[in-house]
């Protein structure tokens, strides 16, 4: 076995760590009244035209949809890893370095994302014009979700090819 980032020992903990939050905001659905939403919160479940037709549009339907793509983005680079895997067993390709920097861009994009819904007011779109609403409710099954970015990143550095 090599040593480097995709063939690697750090390989387990980083496709674990990208995989956890997607599996986590499964939670959300069958726990909601207990561990809250989650971070793609009414996003999931619902289309944004029955969402209108409705009237669950939320001023955080839109960027629950943002998490969901962000978490869909992380779940098939975590898929792309286990397949350079199994391509190259015992080294790493020699786009090592692009596919460590899509990985940290992923998680820094995630964990930035998380801190500034959370923290500053969130712009939306209204038929009167743009406003700015409350930051995003901050529940516990969103923290389990973001808990796992730091290690993540941490992990990256560490295996840095």
């Amino acid at each position: 076995m090599g040593v480097g980032f995709v063939s690697g020992r750090g390989l387990h903990g980083v496709v674990g760590l990208t995989l956890l939050p997607f599996f986590l905001q499964f939670l959300g659905l069958g726990l909601g009244g207990v561990l809250g939403q989650g971070l793609c919160g009414s996003a999931l479940g619902v289309s944004e035209v029955e969402a209108v037709r409705y009237g669950l549009v939320s001023e955080y339907y839109l960027y629950g949809q943002l998490f969901l793509a962000l978490l869909a983005l992380k779940v098939t680079y975590a898929l792309v890893l286990i397949s350079l895997r199994f391509m190259y067993p015992e080294k790493d390709p020699p786009f090592a370095p692009l596919v460590w920097r899509v990985g940290v861009g992923l998680s820094g994009v995630f964990l930035a994302l998380f801190l500034l819904t959370r923290t500053l007011p969130l712009p939306f779109a209204t038929p009167l014009g743009p406003a700015l609403l409350s930051p995003a409710p901050l529940d516990p099954l969103s923290l389990l979700m973001v808990l796992p970015e730091p290690a993540l990143l941490w992990l990256y550095l560490r295996y840095r090819p």
